[in-house]
């Protein structure tokens, strides 16, 4: 049976246009001759994830990033469908699709947490999620608020720099030719102060010198001497003696003792107020007639004459 050639031209199109789209998937990492699994999963961001991104499990490639797009609920989530190409894997329906980074450049890929589950993953399942952020991202956190304080600083110093070029502005307008007299004439009278202060300094050293430490010496020696007396001993002797005094005159008031009786009993006062009444007496006869005290002698009495 003879071909035609239209039928030919028409079977040698089909088959580059079949090669051509399983030669455009498997560049993309799918392959169309083995059997695949699509399954899904959801992340708030995916940061450099894009198509064909690879899904990894342990460093190997098991699949590829198929789609990408946002959830149709409205909550702003992004969809992402994974390709399964290896059929030799079986994933547990209790994975973890890791959102991680291959480099520094922040290229992202899926890598897969297998679980411990009996269950194996299906078609059309949706798996959990978790965002890594990447390294440079941390450390691009870390760095930001070490930024901001630059920032701040930056701005501090200019305003110091500001503030200190109106200071210097203002201090060359206060040191014109006239103030620049006064400042000097001000620093000759404060440089006699110094000197006559100076001056006065030596002739207290030499006052010290002369008259102060030969009294401190006296003070210090006469302190030395005091320092060496027993003062307890002797405030305690005085203590004693106050309280003797105390009890004495404690006792006077009361009428204990000769001094006690001579304060309190007036019969002594009676006793002598009459004594000086009969020495009155005495006395008064005596002027008046004093023959009756002819014949007393302090040597004792005379003998009676005739004449007497």
């Amino acid at each position: 049976m003879k071909v035609s050639k239209e039928v030919r031209v028409g079977f040698v199109a089909i088959v580059a246009i079949a090669l051509l789209v399983w030669g455009y998937n498997y560049l993309k990492g799918t392959n169309l001759l083995f059997k695949t699994k699509t399954v899904y999963t959801e992340y708030p961001s995916i940061g450099g994830l894009v198509k064909s991104s690879p899904v990894l499990v342990n460093g190997f490639q098991v699949g590829i990033v198929n789609e990408i797009y946002f959830n149709p609920d409205q909550t702003g989530n992004i969809i992402v469908e994974i390709t399964i190409t290896d059929q030799d894997i079986k994933i547990p329906n209790n994975s973890i699709a890791n959102l991680i980074s291959l480099d520094l450049l922040s290229s992202k890929a899926i890598g897969l947490s297998l679980g411990d589950s009996s269950v194996e993953l299906e078609a059309g399942d949706t798996i959990p999620s978790y965002f890594a952020p990447s390294m440079l991202e941390g450390v691009t956190e870390q760095i930001l608020p070490i930024k901001e304080k630059a920032e701040n600083l930056m701005l501090s110093m200019d305003t110091a720099i500001i503030s200190f070029n109106k200071t210097i502005i203002s201090i060359n307008q206060i040191f014109d030719d006239r103030n620049r007299r006064n400042l000097s004439l001000a620093l000759a009278n404060l440089k006699t102060a110094v000197e006559s202060f100076d001056i006065l300094a030596k002739n207290m050293n030499v006052t010290i010198n002369s008259s102060l430490k030969p009294t401190l010496k006296t003070y210090k020696n006469l302190g030395d001497s005091l320092a060496m007396l027993d003062m307890q001993a002797t405030l305690t002797k005085a203590r004693n003696t106050l309280d003797s005094l105390s009890l004495t005159l404690h006792k006077m008031n009361s009428g204990e003792g000769t001094m006690g009786q001579l304060m309190t009993n007036d019969s002594l006062y009676k006793n002598l107020e009459a004594v000086s009444k009969d020495m009155d007496l005495l006395l008064i006869e005596f002027r008046e007639h004093p023959k009756r005290f002819v014949h007393f002698s302090l040597f004792g009495r005379k003998e009676k004459t005739k004449k007497d």
